[in-house]
């Protein structure tokens, strides 16, 4: 196994389905080895980044996600938490096309630990948005009752949480109340545009009240349908296709266009105007959008 995991250490532009199949199917013997890859980083995380090619640890979140490995998930919300520049070396886009998925995936019951991220200023604005994608899955899954999860992001809007300074972070618990149908939270969510408190280039009152027009059922079933609110099923199948392999088995996906880091291009959290964060910023400036207005 050591010697199996060596072989999918750097990335070379071939992606390594043969490897990585092997360790599927050994997965029980896999398990600890890239537990200990993912503890590693998080102790040392400056040892991993200085190896440019290093792509092992993307490959151990995603396959510990796929065996749905419990241990993974305190480790995972500890690593959410490193600083934003180490997390875009380290995992690249994958931070917003990945991570939410992954910790639904290996949900442990700790509910709290992702409120904590949620709540924690200090973390990255993408990261605490994936931590309230996580609570979606978990309500579209059975996991998490929603009327929880809903009665939850409806205080993250309340007067005394309300967040008066960051419009974004209101913006994607709007989304999120959106995906589990905002009924019970609208005079709560109209109060907040009303004072200005939401990014309207990302989600606005119109969105809201287009889904309060559906009934809970369709509402629910048009979250469950979305690619991004799937649990990670199957690594060959979420990784082989990234621009970084030369080699790729899919040649086009639907779900997003591929970009020159690990991974592919992160998309905004609803289908509006929002830049994905590596992208130049829309206002013109030349930077990227996670160091100009999406900070």
């Amino acid at each position: 196994m050591k010697q199996l995991m060596e072989s999918i250490q750097y990335n070379s532009g071939i992606f390594p389905k043969k490897e990585l199949l092997q360790i599927i199917e050994r997965k029980e013997e896999a398990a600890p080895y890239l537990m200990e890859l993912v503890r590693a980083f998080i102790d040392n995380p400056e040892q991993y980044i200085i190896e440019a090619s290093r792509i092992d640890l993307l490959y151990a979140l995603y396959l510990l996600s796929q065996f749905r490995e419990k241990q993974l998930f305190p480790e995972l919300i500890k690593l959410l938490q490193l600083p934003e520049e180490t997390l875009d070396l380290a995992i690249g886009d994958a931070l917003t096309e990945g991570t939410g998925r992954m910790l639904a995936s290996v949900f442990n019951g700790d509910v709290q630990a992702l409120y904590q991220l949620i709540e924690n200023v200090e973390a990255d604005l993408f990261v605490r948005g994936q931590g309230m994608l996580a609570l979606t899955i978990l309500v579209l899954e059975g996991v998490l009752e929603r009327s929880d999860i809903v009665a939850y992001l409806g205080s993250l809007l309340s007067e005394d949480k309300l967040n008066e300074d960051n419009f974004e972070f209101n913006g994607h618990v709007v989304y999120s109340c959106i995906e589990l149908h905002p009924f019970e939270n609208y005079e709560v969510i109209r109060d907040a545009f009303e004072k200005d408190k939401i990014d309207t280039s990302m989600i606005n009152l119109e969105n809201v009240e287009e889904a309060m027009n559906g009934s809970l059922e369709q509402i629910l079933d048009k979250s469950k349908g979305q690619w991004n609110n799937q649990l990670i099923t199957n690594t060959i199948s979420e990784m082989e296709w990234w621009g970084c392999f030369e080699k790729s088995v899919a040649a086009h996906n639907p779900k997003t266009t591929q970009s020159r880091t690990f991974g592919y291009k992160a998309t905004p959290v609803v289908k509006l105007a929002t830049p994905g964060r590596n992208e130049p910023c829309s206002c013109g400036s030349g930077l990227k959008y996670k160091k100009c207005c999406g900070k």
